[in-house]
């Protein structure tokens, strides 16, 4: 076991003397200057002026730059025993910093060594209690919480079993709508797989079983409307030979034709689903 270190450095001291900067005759530099602000702040300019006005301009704008020129002249002189004096601290901290540097990223590749270390061991509580909760493993989603260094096993057992079982209720649950869904879907004849997707994306079960009544009511009326336009059309049609001809027209709108088909029962309901879609005549001849 190691103990820390005792790092201390020598007794050292900066000597630091505040320096006063002043004005000599501050009081008639501003005065000159308020002159010269006032006497020229109202100025009209003109084309008569114009000239004049560019001269002045001029005039007053070396001024103000010679005021700041001296400005920064004292700035730079101010600044030098500072910028001198941060430059030996960044040296000494620069030294420092070719033992931090290293010691960090080595504490840093532990730290993630660790925390995959810790992972594994989250992931083998994950695959041992899935079974027991009527889960996969897969479906769990490691918390990154589970993975602190502080957190106790016993409060990532309790995560990983709450989990679980709002894992375990879900699909319970989706279980139990999928059954209704087909079954509600089967006695109404529809294909109950579209709507079964549309339960697993998040869909409410009361809605698609109002969609599925819609749904059927709309192909009811369509079929409706089929026959009534198919008995209208009859009005004005008549067999001639093994073709139906428009009285109105001549044109032949269909022809007779014996077929024997072998098909399975499922078959037989998705052909006849079809010949009823598109209006085409049949009859069972044994």
């Amino acid at each position: 076991m190691t103990t820390k270190p005792e790092l201390t450095l020598p007794d050292y001291r900066v000597e630091y003397l505040p320096t006063i900067i002043s004005i000599q005759n501050y009081e008639q530099l501003q005065q000159t200057v308020n002159d010269y602000a006032n006497k020229f702040n109202n100025m009209v300019v003109t084309d008569a002026t114009e000239k004049d006005a560019k001269n002045i301009r001029a005039e007053l704008r070396k001024v103000s730059a010679a005021l700041d020129d001296r400005r920064k002249e004292i700035k730079k002189d101010f600044n030098r025993p500072y910028d001198d004096f941060a430059e030996k601290v960044n040296i000494l901290r620069s030294n420092l910093d070719q033992a931090i540097i290293p010691i960090d990223r080595g504490l840093k590749e532990l730290e993630e060594q660790q925390r995959q270390e810790r992972l594994v061991g989250v992931q083998n509580l994950i695959d041992e209690m899935a079974p027991n909760y009527g889960v996969e493993s897969t479906e769990i989603k490691v918390d990154p919480t589970w993975l602190n260094k502080t957190i106790s096993k016993k409060k990532i057992v309790d995560g990983i079993a709450g989990t679980m079982v709002s894992i375990k209720k879900a699909k319970d649950k989706l279980a139990t709508d999928i059954l209704t869904i087909t079954k509600y879907a089967e006695v109404q004849k529809v294909d109950p797989s579209g709507w079964v997707d549309q339960l697993k994306q998040g869909q409410d079960v009361d809605y698609l079983m109002a969609a599925i009544d819609a749904q059927v009511k709309r192909k009811a009326e369509k079929q409706r409307q089929l026959e009534a336009e198919a008995a209208e059309e009859q009005t004005h049609q008549e067999t001639r030979g093994d073709a139906i001809v428009d009285t109105n027209t001549g044109e032949v709108v269909s022809h007779q034709v014996t077929l024997m088909i072998t098909a399975t029962i499922p078959q037989m309901e998705m052909l006849k689903s079809f010949m009823d879609a598109n209006r085409i005549g049949y009859e069972r001849v044994k």
